[in-house]
């Protein structure tokens, strides 16, 4: 980047591209272009190259490079690892010279970096942040590019000024734990830049961290959008295996299992837009389930009955469910005959409610009864029984049932066996 090159040019580079300019005069004398050029731009050391900017400052206080004289204090400063003196030299940058996006964007980092031991620094690195943002356009500006410097590297630099600074906005947020905050400017930096998988990662996050129940959906949409995201803004790949892991932990902790988790990763991960679209929601296993008895209900009344009884036996506490039904009457209820024993004129019935196939339910007839004949299995069967006896794996629950209690039982007497006929005798004729 062109900062970056800046930061690493020395001083006598910084003057030959002041000289290019043209402008005149150029040094005030001969003394002050041998302390310039000939010492300050051949110093290596920093503690001596800030030692001749102060001989520089002192001998000439008033320079045709005033400006190129503040940059070398900055950078001077940075190499002394000294952030107070490095921040005055940017204030004074960002004051003599507004429209320099240099001074302003050391400032905001300069107060990232000092906040939490220098409020002041803090608030004044917050504001250069909007300053820069808000005059993105004029900073960098065709007129504002330092001559020599290429169109693609200016570019660059100014795309990296309005990262940094929507980053230390998003740090400032954070510095101020201020979830709603850190929210918003984490929106905004989106809005600027949609395709930004870590961004769009700790977005979800900050939701999250409000703990508002209504918008877990919504931060989940951010955690999938993340994972799915691929190509330009992708995450990288140091932290893809752990965000796709956060994602899939949260979405089956929401919906209650993993149904649509690869759909939603795929369709949030390719969305054009940034964020979920105004009527998202994921509808939870529970929802689906009580949307599913509400339809059974008036549909088939009886089955409803059946799996919100079966729901209660086969929660944990499933067995003392139970033992409230035993000796009492339940419910009419209708399945499909699965067996029946013996093969005719049976005293027990397995009965298939939620599943033709599957016996959940054993009728024995009261006393001595049983039912004529016998039945294919399938048949549709009303009953109405006692519970008697539960089952939990597997399942199965046993009913006592009077025979004049069960419709739909089409079984009838087998045929009886043709009487056998008395051998013939023959008759002897008489001789």
């Amino acid at each position: 980047m062109f900062l970056k090159r800046a930061t690493k040019g020395t001083a006598a580079l910084m003057m030959a591209a002041a000289l290019l300019v043209g402008q005149e005069p150029q040094w005030k004398d001969r003394a002050e272009y041998e302390l310039v050029v000939e010492q300050l731009g051949k110093a290596t050391d920093p503690a001596k190259k800030l030692e001749l900017l102060n001989q520089w400052t002192q001998k000439y206080p008033q320079t045709a490079f005033e400006s190129a004289r503040r940059v070398q204090y900055l950078f001077t400063y940075q190499a002394l690892n000294k952030a107070p003196e490095m921040l005055g030299a940017a204030k004074e940058i960002a004051s003599a010279e507004p429209k320099n996006w240099l001074g302003h964007y050391w400032i905001m980092l300069l107060g990232q970096s000092m906040a939490t031991t220098n409020p002041a620094a803090g608030e004044d690195g917050e504001k250069a942040a909007n300053l820069i943002l808000a005059n993105l356009s004029d900073l960098f500006s065709a007129a504002a590019k330092p001559a020599g410097a290429a169109d693609a590297a200016w570019n660059t630099q100014r795309d990296d000024a309005q990262d940094k600074a929507y980053q230390a906005l998003i740090t400032f947020a954070q510095v101020k734990k201020d979830q709603a905050l850190i929210e918003r400017r984490l929106g905004d930096y989106l809005k600027a830049k949609p395709k930004n998988g870590m961004v769009t990662y700790q977005l979800g996050a900050a939701i999250l961290a409000q703990r508002k129940a209504e918008r877990q959906a919504e931060a989940i949409w951010h955690f999938a959008r993340a994972c799915g995201l691929s190509g330009a803004g992708e995450v990288p790949a140091a932290n893809k295996a752990q965000i796709c892991g956060y994602f899939q932990k949260v979405y089956p902790q929401y919906r209650g299992d993993t149904k649509g988790m690869e759909e939603l990763k795929n369709s949030a991960g390719g969305a054009a837009e940034a964020f979920p679209p105004s009527a998202f929601a994921i509808k939870t296993k529970q929802q689906e389930d009580i949307e599913k008895i509400n339809e059974i209900k008036a549909n088939n009344p009886q089955l409803a009955i059946w799996i919100e009884l079966k729901q209660a036996l086969t929660a944990a506490d499933g067995e003392n469910y139970f033992a409230m039904l035993k000796d009492a009457k339940l419910p009419k209820l209708k399945g499909k005959l699965v067996s029946h024993e013996p093969a005719t004129n049976p005293k027990k019935l397995v009965i298939g409610i939620s599943d033709a196939a599957l016996g959940e339910v054993t009728l024995v007839v009261a006393e001595k009864g049983f039912l004529p004949g016998k039945m294919e299995p399938g048949g549709e069967i009303e009953f109405e029984g006692v519970g008697k006896e539960f089952v939990k794996d597997p399942f199965m629950v046993t009913l006592e049932i009077e025979k004049e209690s069960i419709s739909g039982w089409t079984g009838t007497p087998a045929a009886k066996a043709a009487p056998k006929r008395a051998p013939v005798k023959a008759v002897r004729k008489k001789k």
